[in-house]
């Protein structure tokens, strides 16, 4: 049971850390692009490449989780 609630734990917690680090570039470079005359509107940006952070979001997520839940059961295994 253990084991479980660590995996859950990592992935929920690695799914929110890397929304955040997401939505925060995501909202620099949306920014930048205001002092920029050629580029487009940051509206316009953020809505073209929504579909692409949200992809990106589940892939980093799933795969640092997965690496976090293994080394974290590795240790409950030692410690335990």
């Amino acid at each position: 049971m253990k084991y479980l609630l660590v995996a859950l734990a990592s992935y929920a917690g690695v799914y929110y850390l890397v929304g955040l680090l997401i939505r925060g570039q995501l909202a620099d470079v949306a920014e930048g692009l205001r002092h920029r005359p050629d580029a487009p509107p940051p509206g316009q940006y953020l809505r073209e490449v929504q579909s692409h952070a949200q992809r990106t979001h589940l892939r980093y997520s799933l795969f640092a989780g997965t690496l976090l839940a293994a080394v974290l059961m590795l240790l409950c295994a030692w410690l335990g």
